[in-house]
């Protein structure tokens, strides 16, 4: 039978900031955003700007079985350490046509699997053609502000590229295609951890120029486990993962980038939570990593410095020192 990639309805799974900036992209048609509780479907708060209420082509519901059966495609939003317990949430209502987007940046901190590894294991009954993943320099801030930028959608299907290009490009929202799934997951996701790095050199006041020389060598590690993992080189040197790094790393706006530098001001983790108010993936990342590398049998020498200097076992100023040399 032949595979009908037509996406009429479209549910966000996830009332994030960056689900919310995904659903003001698609201006175009009603979509559904699916809350935790009944509470939060009611609470129609912009995540990105309070002073502006949420469209009206947004709605907003925490009933699972009628968002999910009534969607053609779901889009993932949620932060990425709680991906097993919302797709077994989500697996009674999930049928094999069900298409999936992955927005959701992110590697398993347990286990170092990527999203879509997840979704094999957890929701058999998906055709892999029908995933994709989305990924890029894409500050939600900057898309819901319609900022220029351009990103990634990974699929093995052609027909489902074009139907999900057709719902999200925009003129200023430019989407290339690519076939390499591994490679623009853990682009997005590893690049948290130089952009964590990054923040240490602003917390740690070593000016841009030095920040520069820590991002490209740190960057080189991150090429180097992703390429151990099955990526390939050009998608990690491309948008979701370059571009992302160096957008997330610069850019005052990146939850990331404000840890690394509040770590570098030699903050807890525990302060640093609270100073932010939100989910810092890169954190969880860097444990998701650490699982990765000893599965690959990768060195991770940086990665464990990165986790030492987190958790205050390690002087911010040592990792720089170890990573570049004296400064």
């Amino acid at each position: 039978m032949k595979e009908n990639f037509k996406i009429s309805t479209i549910a966000i799974i996830g009332n994030t900031t960056w689900g919310q900036a995904l659903s003001h992209l698609i201006q175009n048609t009603q979509i559904t955003i699916l809350c935790r509780t009944k509470d939060e479907s009611e609470n129609r708060t912009n995540k990105i700007n309070q002073k502006i209420s949420l469209s009206d082509n947004i709605i907003l519901s925490s009933d699972t079985n009628k968002v999910v059966t009534e969607s053609d495609l779901l889009i993932l939003t949620f932060p990425s350490q709680t991906t097993r317990h919302n797709l077994n949430i989500l697996k009674p209502y999930i049928k094999p046509n069900h298409k999936i987007l992955i927005a959701s940046k992110g590697i398993e901190k347990t286990t170092g699997k990527r999203i879509s590894e997840m979704i094999s294991e957890e929701l058999p009954q998906i055709v892999k053609k029908n995933i994709a993943v989305i990924s890029g320099p894409n500050l939600a801030n900057e898309i819901y502000n319609k900022k220029s930028t351009s990103t990634v959608i990974a699929t093995h299907n052609q027909k489902f590229f074009m139907a999900l290009k057709n719902i999200l490009e925009k003129k200023h929202f430019k989407i290339y295609p690519s076939n390499d799934i591994t490679g623009v997951e853990l682009g997005g996701a590893l690049k948290n951890i130089v952009t964590i790095g990054a923040g240490i050199c602003d917390g740690l006041q070593l000016g841009n120029n030095l920040k520069g020389a820590f991002i490209s060598i740190a960057f080189s590690e991150i090429v180097k486990l992703a390429t151990n993992a099955g990526a390939q080189p050009l998608t990690i040197s491309g948008l979701s993962g370059l571009g992302d790094t160096l957008a997330s790393s610069y850019s005052p706006l990146s939850r990331n980038r404000r840890a690394g530098q509040l770590i570098g001001e030699r903050n807890s983790i525990s302060s640093i939570n609270e100073k932010i108010n939100n989910i810092v993936e890169g954190i969880d990342t860097l444990y998701g990593a650490k699982n990765l590398s000893d599965t690959l049998s990768h060195d991770s020498e940086f990665i464990e410095l990165m986790i030492k200097v987190c958790h205050q076992e390690l002087d911010p100023l040592t990792l720089i020192r170890k990573t570049i040399g004296e400064v």
